[in-house]
């Protein structure tokens, strides 16, 4: 299939300039036949024109002394123009109609109509008519009509064609040979300089360069092809240089690399085992606070299961004397029941703080997910650590909805209050002040919005960019580790699929935002497991 773009500069040279010659001179034959067409065409009319004037002339004395004899005769002298093929003269008649008063037809014409149509030049198939009125002193006597054929000019118009093509043949020839002449001196420069950049494309050999072809634009362009080649083989003489430094280098970065792989292993054992070591802190002190609401009951429980041994053994010693009265035994009952019943509120109080204890504890080590009430648990965590914030004389108020229900993981949740609370006993009360924490939880759609705040002494603005990298800390030496808030973000980012922001100024205390999904993405299950 003719494509174009394909073909070689040669041919392309060769069709460019054979169509242009082809279009320039078929325009110019093209204006020229039109010109003659409607140069001859004027002059035709204009020849039908003085015809019908000159005889329009000579036949007013016929019309005026009703000589049709004359009127023939007159009209019969246009036989010495062949290509006059009817003329017919009317006049008026009395009674304000129009006859037939003098005709002349050549050949096989048809006869004149019986009326002369309305004056001017009408055109039919082949042929020209005009009907013009014959007129003597300005008053109209007679009207005459002429048909002219067209053939002569058609004639002369295909005569003028031939003459035509035939020079549009001769010119576009010789073009034609010109062109195919001098489109070598254009076309093979640039076929010789396209052969040099194929041969270097496949050799890679820069040191090739193409024939000199002159000064024109195709030498100038065979002059920067050449330079180009030696600059790219300046390039490439360097980038061998270059690559093999680069080489080197490689190796001893690869050799310093393997180091750096090493030591960073290491780094990760060390963080892994401090966040591990953070985790079992929260352990502890989670183990520390239930072991000190645990003994209040546990030790009331003691002292009634105490007092009620004794009393039991004194009631005996009267039984076995023989001297108990009926006052004797109604004090013992009555003794007993209360014992008895302080006995167990504070077993069941042990135990309901032994469960929320075993709860919490297996959260945070497990790392479960399951769905819970965030409000009972934020109670079960507070519980934890309720020894810490009464040493300090603090206090908490949790505001959260009964209904507010998560599909997560409650150890995470722990682990971060637990971190807000330990920072805030930690760096918000340097001087034993006592403060206030609050923490608010509210759920919209399908997440929960955590907001923990204090009124501690707040974090200077040097320092707030920092709370969240790993191993920065204000306490470095006094038992902090740097890794406390890291681990919060980790747990909210990766683990909760939430996002954590902080806002605090000097001496205005935290607040810190926290916003995670009510139901956990699937994708953040499947990493925990």
């Amino acid at each position: 299939m003719f494509s174009f773009p394909d073909l070689s500069i040669r041919r392309k040279l060769l069709t460019l300039t054979a169509l242009s010659t082809a279009v320039g001179l078929l325009l110019a034959a093209a204006a020229l036949i039109g010109y003659a067409w409607f140069s001859a065409r004027a002059g035709y009319e204009r020849d039908l024109a003085t015809v019908v004037h000159i005889v329009g002339d000579n036949s007013t004395a016929a019309l005026l002394f009703n000589d049709r004899k004359a009127a023939s005769e007159t009209l019969a002298a246009l036989r010495a123009k062949p290509e006059i093929r009817q003329a017919c003269l009317y006049r008026p008649t009395p009674g304000g109609e129009v006859e037939l008063f003098g005709a002349y037809a050549q050949g096989d014409a048809s006869p004149c109509p019986q009326q002369a149509g309305t004056a001017g030049l009408i055109q039919d198939t082949d042929q020209l008519t005009e009907v013009a009125p014959v007129e003597l002193k300005g008053e109209q006597v007679g009207t005459l009509r002429v048909t002219q054929t067209l053939q002569p000019l058609r004639a002369t118009l295909l005569t003028q064609i031939v003459i035509t093509l035939a020079i549009l043949a001769v010119a576009f020839t010789v073009s034609f040979v010109i062109g195919w002449r001098m489109q070598r001196s254009i076309s093979d420069p640039i076929v010789q300089l396209a052969e040099t950049a194929q041969r270097v494309s496949a050799t890679r050999d820069y040191t090739l360069r193409a024939a000199h072809s002159g000064r024109d634009e195709v030498g100038r362009l065979v002059d920067n092809f050449n330079q180009m080649l030696g600059q790219i083989a300046l390039r490439e003489r360097e980038i061998r240089v270059a690559r093999d430094e680069l080489e080197l280098q490689v190796q001893e970065k690869s050799r310093a690399n393997a180091g750096l792989e090493l030591a960073l292993e290491r780094l990760r054992e060390a963080q892994a085992q401090l966040v591990q070591s953070e985790k079992m802190a929260s352990l502890g002190a989670l183990v520390a606070g239930v072991a000190h609401e645990i003994n209040t009951p546990v030790g009331v429980g003691v002292t009634a299961a105490s007092t009620l041994k004794t009393k039991a053994e004194e009631f005996d010693q009267r039984y076995q004397a023989g001297s108990m009265r009926r006052s004797d035994l109604e004090r013992f009952v009555a003794m007993a029941t209360e014992a008895t019943r302080i006995i167990l509120a504070n077993l069941h109080r042990a135990a309901d703080l032994i469960q929320s204890f075993k709860q919490v504890a297996v959260d945070q080590s497990s790392g479960e997910r399951r769905r819970f009430g965030v409000k009972a648990y934020l109670d079960e965590v507070l519980v934890s650590l309720g020894p810490r914030l009464r040493k300090g004389g603090h206090e908490v108020s949790v505001e959260c909805p009964d209904h507010v229900m998560v599909d997560s993981y409650p150890g995470a949740l722990a682990q971060i209050v637990t971190n807000f609370v330990s920072n805030t006993l930690m760096h918000a009360y340097p001087d034993g002040a006592h403060g206030r924490i609050r923490i608010q939880v509210q759920q919209s759609g399908g997440h929960v919005d955590l907001t923990y705040r204090d009124d501690g002494c707040g974090i200077t603005p040097e320092n707030l960019p920092r709370v969240f990298d790993p191993f920065y800390t204000t306490k470095r030496g006094s038992g902090g580790s740097g890794l406390g808030m890291h681990i919060v973000y980790n747990l909210v980012t990766q683990l909760l699929g939430g996002r954590i922001s902080l806002n605090s100024r000097p001496g205005e205390g935290v607040e810190i935002n926290v916003r995670f999904p009510a139901a956990v993405a699937s994708a953040h299950s499947e990493a925990v497991t």
